[in-house]
């Protein structure tokens, strides 16, 4: 059948943006080609639980993390620099001058995405990233496909490399299942006693902590600490990674990511991230982000709405 695409806006720099809508089973998504964003997902007559706007210019201002797909690295990298393969390379440092977040200012979250394959449940999206972008060195190429079935959203991000780089792309989701304008009155469940402690800066301190008795604990729902900001550590293997509650439906997200970050510190929405722990390269003890020639980075996660 044919897909559903149609024009959404036109950046500041004058591209031109379109969304695609799938449907299925009752369920309906929206997703942008700029930044291979999530902007809309909801069940039947049911509240959209994704932070969203019918106005371009929103996303490329305060709801620039809405949503997209970031990458080559997602979270952040301590002093804007890594060691791959014993060279040093820095990268932009776009957090407080010295270190870089979310890849720095240019990164896939910013381009806009080939449609590769369309049709009314699935959407597949790639980017090309050039050797030195950022930073980062290969030429990269990122796919993001998003599959929509009777009973949720399938997100299948992969990668590949031609020369020895960092690569752990990942969905910046915002959620709000109550769709009010604040994330009051929604409780946060993340099923695991490992989280890493941060720093002032956001950075991982390098240990890995039992969240037991803290205020990050989310082992049982509770409503989040605005101050949230952290990486929770799962054991390999596609499980819950997390479950955010509101008064009449609840968002799940499954993954085979063995990271997942929780953001509470956004107005609007909680963003919740499936994705390889932070500042991987300058803690050699976390999962290696290390992608070279010949390899295949490959991630999966479903979105289940239930009622």
């Amino acid at each position: 059948m044919v897909a559903d695409l149609k024009p959404f806006g036109t950046l500041k720099g004058g591209r031109d943006v379109q969304v695609i809508t799938l449907k299925a089973g009752g369920l309906e998504a929206r997703i942008l080609d700029h930044g291979a964003r999530i902007i809309w997902y909801r069940r039947g007559d049911a509240q959209n639980v994704h932070v969203t706007s019918d106005d371009l210019a929103d996303f490329e201002a305060s709801l620039r993390y809405a949503g997209p797909i970031i990458g080559p690295v997602i979270n952040r990298i301590a002093g804007a620099r890594a060691e791959i393969n014993g060279v040093t390379h820095t990268f932009d440092a776009n957090q407080d001058g010295h270190h870089t977040l979310h890849s720095g200012r240019i990164g896939a979250q910013n381009a806009i995405w080939t449609i590769d394959e369309a049709s009314q449940t699935a959407v597949t999206l790639s980017v090309a990233l050039a050797n030195g972008e950022g930073g980062f060195p290969g030429n990269r190429r990122i796919t993001a496909r998003y599959a929509l079935e009777d009973d949720g959203l399938t997100l299948t991000i992969t990668a590949t490399t031609d020369a020895a780089t960092v690569m752990n792309p990942g969905s910046h989701g915002g959620w709000n299942v109550e769709g009010t304008p604040t994330w009051a009155g929604q409780v946060l469940e993340i099923p695991t006693a490992r989280y890493l402690p941060s720093a002032s800066d956001n950075l991982p301190t390098g240990e890995i902590a039992d969240v037991t008795g803290s205020v990050y604990d989310h082992q049982t729902p509770k409503a989040p600490d605005p101050t949230l900001d952290n990486n929770y550590c799962f054991e390999p293997g596609f499980g819950l990674r997390a479950r955010l509650i509101g008064s009449t439906q609840t968002l799940e997200i499954h993954s085979d990511a063995p990271g997942f970050q929780a953001y509470a510190g956004g107005s609007n929405g909680i963003a919740l991230e499936p994705q390889l722990w932070p500042d991987a390269p300058n803690n050699r003890h976390f999962p290696s982000i290390l992608l070279t020639p010949g390899e295949s980075f490959h991630q999966r996660s479903r979105f289940l709405i239930t009622q």
